[in-house]
């Protein structure tokens, strides 16, 4: 039994998805919060980096010796901590923003500011180690760092993040989910029988005539009528699009039931946290800057950070041009070296190396900065012409088509090591409406 479960895991983490498999992957999951539970009284920030940092490369670079090559997790921790303890001083800079129910009982001095029944309280590095500890842990999930401040007030003068109640937050999740759903049945459904999406082979501009849309219908002369190319590169964006947000939604619901039943606190509640994406609006007014910024998640804008303390170490200001693309490299530099993690060590079926996929996710993402710094000087220039360009319907329609034209060639680059591995033969759904409706059957799995 257990040599069945291990080779299925070795054969999922080999060839699917990569993943553990040795103790040393585990161990920085420790050190992280050790070295952040350490006071400064004890060890100086340089200390601490100095001391842990050199012991966590040391440990995940063996984790990935055994695995074959990286993985998400693994390299959001070792960036984490290239944050928490080289970039950021939290134990002397950070402080925690708490909601307590009776402002009246809590020490004024603590209060940051008061609404109806509730006192929102600034609480620094504690003191006391049972205080420390969850502090530190709390620290640690919080990414996004919403309901922190940091010392930036870029930062600090958004928080804390209004919650929204937990009805709203539940019907904005539901809705978040049953359109997910919906994407990801269509998407599905449109790709089965496309051969670009099976076969690496076939170009992106090939006509686009899956045998699934021979039936007359509107959508297939609809289709019929559009490029290739920006009907592919929509799908593929739409299933990232409806995947990620599903996973951002539907397990959140049953954790803010769970709190208002009073089984789970506030604080690990998702209904006190930033929602996860912003509105599409963002895509016309802003461009890439407005999807990558506003609209996406911003899960992972901490990578900015050492752009950000690299332009105050050369002098340059952190709202200039030349500091806002130090933190769009350092972001998107971050983030392609983070995505490469999704490929699995020894991809299967494929003519690529795993180190060519990798490549291939990670280029993605370092386009986009190449792509948000063409958008800045070009939007610069236009708007000392003419100043309100971008607030027009013409503006926002020459964007539209810019996001358009960029990622109808950007897209199809990260698609290539997903075609290689044939994921469009996994459904993401088990139930299929549309397959029902087209007469396939409603079982997708």
């Amino acid at each position: 039994m257990f040599d069945s479960l291990s080779s299925r895991y070795e054969h999922l983490i080999k060839h699917l998805v990569p993943g553990p498999n040795s103790i040393s992957y585990f161990i920085p999951f420790i050190l992280l919060p050790t070295a952040l539970c350490i006071p400064p009284s004890v060890l100086s920030k340089w200390q601490v980096a100095s001391l842990f940092l050199p012991l966590i490369f040391a440990f995940l670079i063996h984790a990935w010796s055994c695995m074959g090559g990286l993985d998400v997790i693994s390299v959001n921790v070792i960036q984490w901590s290239l944050v928490l303890l080289v970039c950021y001083d939290p134990r002397k800079t950070f402080r925690r923003i708490r909601r307590q129910q009776d402002p009246v009982t809590t020490n004024k001095e603590d209060i940051q500011h008061v609404e109806g029944e509730l006192a929102y309280v600034e609480e620094p590095y504690p003191v006391a180690l049972t205080k420390r500890i969850p502090w530190v842990l709390t620290l640690l999930v919080s990414l996004r760092l919403a309901n922190w401040k940091i010392g930036e007030a870029s930062h600090d003068h958004k928080q804390p993040v209004k919650p929204l109640t937990r009805t709203a937050f539940c019907q904005h999740a539901i809705f978040l989910a049953i359109q997910s759903f919906i994407i990801l049945d269509t998407t599905s459904f449109l790709v089965k029988d496309d051969p670009y999406f099976h076969s690496p082979n076939i170009s992106i501009t090939s006509p686009w005539s899956p045998s699934s849309m021979e039936s007359p219908q509107i959508s297939f002369f609809i289709f019929s009528a559009l490029p290739p190319r920006l009907i592919r590169s929509t799908i593929i964006a739409l299933q990232a699009y409806a995947l990620v947000t599903q996973g951002g939604s539907l397990p959140t619901i049953p954790v803010v039931m769970l709190n208002g039943l009073g089984f789970w606190p506030d604080k690990w509640s998702p209904h006190t946290w930033p929602i996860f994406f912003g509105p599409f609006s963002a895509i016309g007014e802003k461009g890439l800057r407005g999807i990558w910024g506003t609209l996406w998640h911003q899960t992972n804008r901490y990578l900015s950070t050492p752009g950000r303390a690299l332009a105050r170490v050369i002098g340059v200001g952190t709202n200039s041009t030349a500091g806002y693309m130090l933190q769009v490299v350092s972001a998107f530099g971050l983030s392609g070296v983070m995505h490469m993690g999704l490929i699995p060590p020894e991809p299967r079926a494929t003519e690529l190396t795993a180190m060519e996929m990798r490549l291939y996710v990670g280029s993605f993402f370092w386009m986009q900065a190449l792509g948000i710094g063409a958008e800045v000087a070009v939007a610069r220039s236009i708007e000392r012409l003419l100043p309100r360009w971008s607030e027009s319907r013409l503006g926002k329609g020459g964007t539209l088509l810019w996001i358009v034209l960029w990622f109808s060639y950007t897209i199809p680059i990260m698609a290539v090591p997903f075609r290689e591995l044939n994921y469009s033969k996994y459904p993401p759904i088990p139930v299929s409406p549309t397959g029902w409706l087209s007469g396939q059957g409603w079982w997708a799995w």
